[in-house]
């Protein structure tokens, strides 16, 4: 269907409205209708927000800002999700370098999200999240990487790689993780603190610093030394930031965009897949990213 046939259906659907189209995601297509958001899935996403819908309604009561009120519609073969629109202002992490009280502010407010997220009782919202999609073995992923690397990079890359995977996980440490906390997800107020969060689709009961991967690699340091203190003055917990430097290691191998609606591997492109597994290869190397496309180039 194309975005003139659905921007007709729901502007039928919404007479008095402006139907207007504002973006694709790699899971749907988003309209705005007056205050509304409606999203459209893309083939075979449909499950993925009911399961957003249900974990947003599972934990809304936990959480302390404004969050999405999913509903899921189904008419036919058109179904859509939909929910009020979340006001704020967009945001980056390189935003307030030069506004120290701004970056506070959004320091202390995503460490306050990520603690509330963190400190729900798992067993509230399993139903919810469904099953986990840990990191995959390297067996599993082994063929596609091999179109990429030399047998003895192969090597090295599963030495490290299952070096981390083997690592112990404490059972307090599986918490309800977010897995998404950036600009595009979220929105602030005046003040820079957090005012709204969304996209909930990869949210699920993962290790607590896979939630910090995004923040610690891509945030200015005086974000992340906000976020750390406030995190751990919320939840008595000590950051472990050698485990997280390690995931930001493999989190190019995040499940997600790897397996399809059809429960197979499907990596999103060579170029993507050529990307991460050098910007993983020169962190194994302790080399700046810049040494990536030594990899990406080959072949």
């Amino acid at each position: 269907m194309t975005k003139d046939e659905v921007l007709a259906i729901l502007q039928s659907q919404n007479p008095d409205t402006d139907v207007v189209f504002i973006g694709s995601g790699s899971d749907s297509d988003a309209y705005r209708a007056g205050t509304r958001i409606i999203r459209i899935p893309h083939a075979g996403s449909v499950d993925i927000y009911l399961r957003e819908a249900a974990i947003c309604h599972a934990i809304r009561p936990f959480i302390s800002i404004p969050i999405p009120d999913i509903t899921v519609h189904s008419d036919g073969d058109f179904m859509y999700v939909e929910h009020e629109m979340i006001t704020g202002h967009k945001w980056s992490w390189h935003k307030f370098i030069w506004q120290p009280w701004r970056q506070k502010n959004l320091g202390k407010s995503i460490a306050r999200f990520m603690a509330e997220m963190h400190t729900i009782d798992v067993s509230r919202v399993a139903c919810a999240t469904g099953p986990s999609m840990p990191y995959m073995e390297f067996d599993d992923v082994a063929p596609f990487i091999s179109e990429i690397l030399s047998p003895r990079q192969m090597q090295f890359l599963r030495k490290n790689y299952e070096r981390i995977l083997a690592h112990p996980v404490a059972k307090s440490d599986m918490v309800l993780t977010h897995l998404g906390i950036k600009g595009p997800n979220s929105v602030i107020d005046d003040t820079g603190a957090l005012s709204g969060v969304f996209d909930f689709c990869n949210a699920g009961i993962y290790e607590r610093w896979r939630d910090m991967v995004l923040i610690r690699m891509l945030a200015p340091y005086g974000l992340w030394r906000v976020f750390a203190r406030e995190y751990e003055r919320l939840t008595g917990v000590r950051i472990d930031v050698g485990r997280i430097v390690d995931l930001m290691k493999i989190e190019f191998l995040w499940s997600k965009r790897w397996i399809g609606a059809d429960g197979k591997i499907h990596p999103a492109g060579r170029y993507f897949l050529a990307k991460n597994v050098g910007a993983c290869m020169a962190r194994f190397h302790h080399l700046p990213m810049i040494f990536k496309w030594m990899w990406v180039k080959r072949g």
